[in-house]
């Protein structure tokens, strides 16, 4: 029995390339190599696809143009069967073109295409499995304002929230922000809708720091979310690991951070004294290869037995609303005081596959990328089991005669 050759898909064109690239290292290394193939494929900042072994190396990314010069420039195209065929675009002479092979893409992007369907897409058409949420949840997953929506409209508590298109204000500056003011009020949080790792999020006090907060998310997306802020708030997240028939809800978190908002900093940029990691990349322990991990935690979140039901609930209702696969991170806000609780955002390709929130329950990183590749083929078989082609060819000679505008 040949092992699994799996394809581990990092990097892409998002402000959080790099936080893509520790995950997906992580990932890479928690894969048994007794059972599974691995074959990094990176995407560079530009958009374009490469593969190699000195892909796995994190030191090398400390300069991105030479680890893309000794890497190969790839195509992907269908393979035999149902695998993905990674072809090499090598125009050297008297080299031969390569050719690889993978079972399944084991998808670890954050953000833009990788994270918002796009990519999910591309293997679908492709036709090769892949790990986490398919097409319509990954996409409704990346925009905080339909995930918002479509919760609220399950039952779901968010707080007060409205957006800002970059066509309505520009030109409208000052009737937005009478309207933004009117609806949510101060102080409030600004964020670009299709962003995570807390880039381009801002909290505001006033009507100055509003405009100038809208101005800055719009930097990073067309529309930006101003909601309300929890005073006294607390976050607390959680991870769910299944699909939407099965799922289990992990242990509870509680984010701690320099300040009263989550920085990129505070997510990112930690000495990973403060959190347990995995010797996930080239054998390190080093903060740069962290990733998520080396935020500073509790966990389990401190909260009442009651709160923590009643979030793990939500959490469920949620995975299953959005028809979540794979692995997810739930953020939840609360207020401190009341033990009020509102959803927040939804990750589907969570920062280092939040196996630090299902090592505590005994499911360890290498059993959770092993659940996650068993839930993709699951996926797919379940897929290529239906009808997908109808056996009538509208161009013979017969069928043809009847079409609309056939003067034959």
């Amino acid at each position: 029995m040949h092992r699994k050759r799996v394809g581990v898909f990092f990097g892409g064109q998002s402000p959080e390339h790099e936080v893509s690239v520790i995950s997906g290292l992580q990932t890479a290394a928690a894969l048994d190599t007794d059972n599974f193939e691995v074959t990094p494929v990176y995407v560079s900042k530009s958009g374009r696809w490469f593969t190699g072994e000195n892909l796995l190396e994190v030191e090398r990314y400390a300069d991105l143009d030479a680890v893309i010069a000794e890497a190969t420039e790839i195509s992907l195209a269908p393979g035999p069967g149902t695998t993905l065929s990674l072809c090499s675009r090598s125009k050297k002479r008297m080299s031969s073109p390569q050719e690889w092979h993978i079972d399944v893409a084991f998808l670890v992007f954050h953000g833009g295409a990788g994270e918002n369907g796009a990519v999910q897409g591309l293997c679908e058409s492709l036709g090769v499995p892949f790990t986490g949420g398919d097409v319509l949840s990954s996409a409704l997953g990346m925009n905080k304002v339909r995930s918002k929506a479509i919760c609220q409209a399950s039952g779901i508590p968010v707080v007060k929230w409205t957006e800002v298109w970059e066509s309505t204000w520009a030109g409208s500056e000052e009737s937005e922000l009478d309207r933004i003011e009117k609806e949510i009020g101060f102080p409030a949080i600004v964020k670009p809708v299709r962003l995570g790792s807390s880039i381009g999020i801002a909290r505001v006090e006033n009507r100055e720091d509003l405009d100038g907060a809208i101005e800055e998310a719009l930097r990073y997306d067309v529309s930006v979310l101003v909601e309300m802020l929890v005073s006294d708030l607390r976050e607390i997240n959680c991870s769910v690991l299944g699909n939407r028939d099965s799922c289990q809800v992990s242990l509870l978190e509680e984010p701690t951070s320099s300040g009263e908002v989550l920085s990129f900093q505070d997510k990112y940029m930690q000495s990973s004294a403060s959190s347990k990691t995995p010797t996930a990349i080239g054998g390190t322990k080093s903060s740069q290869a962290s990733g998520m991990a080396s935020l500073s935690r509790l966990i389990p979140a401190p909260v009442t037995e009651e709160v923590a039901t009643k979030i793990s609930s939500m959490a469920e209702t949620i995975f299953k609303t959005l028809d979540c696969s794979g692995v997810v991170r739930i953020d939840f806000l609360m207020d401190r005081g009341s033990s009020e609780v509102w959803f927040n955002e939804i990750n589907t390709i969570p920062g280092s596959l939040s196996f630090y929130l299902w090592e505590p329950t005994g499911l360890s990183f290498s059993a959770l990328v092993e659940r996650l590749i068993s839930l993709a083929m699951d996926r797919f078989e379940s897929r290529v089991r239906r009808v997908r082609t109808y056996d009538v060819n509208l161009l013979s000679e017969r069928s043809a005669s009847g079409l609309k505008g056939n003067k034959s």
